[in-house]
């Protein structure tokens, strides 16, 4: 959903999955939802917003703020900055246990 720019949405949030529109309550989003619930922290339902899932209500705040901060980085800078490395992204994970 949006490419890794910031170590930060990478250590905290990690790679975003976009789950394409369904109408609000659909049963499969939910289960889309739970498929990807052990892989990533953050999906994306497209038209309707993120869902993040972390080991508090606390963390998943933290972790949505910097989401939402990293992306509105990302749309107000031009020319549009390019994502870290995969050598930065790999430095992220052996430091910090990121997982993107």
């Amino acid at each position: 959903m949006l490419p890794p720019n910031t170590p930060y949405c990478v250590m905290k949030v990690g790679h975003v999955p976009l789950i394409r529109y369904r109408r609000p309550g659909d049963p499969v989003v939910a289960e889309l939802v739970a498929s990807l619930a052990s892989k990533v922290r953050a999906v994306l339902l497209e038209r309707l917003g993120p869902v993040v899932s972390e080991k508090s209500v606390s963390h998943a705040s933290y972790a949505l703020e910097e989401l939402e901060e990293t992306a509105q980085l990302y749309l107000a800078t031009l020319p549009r900055p390019e994502a870290l490395s995969d050598e930065a992204i790999r430095e992220l994970n052996e430091m910090f246990g990121a997982v993107w």
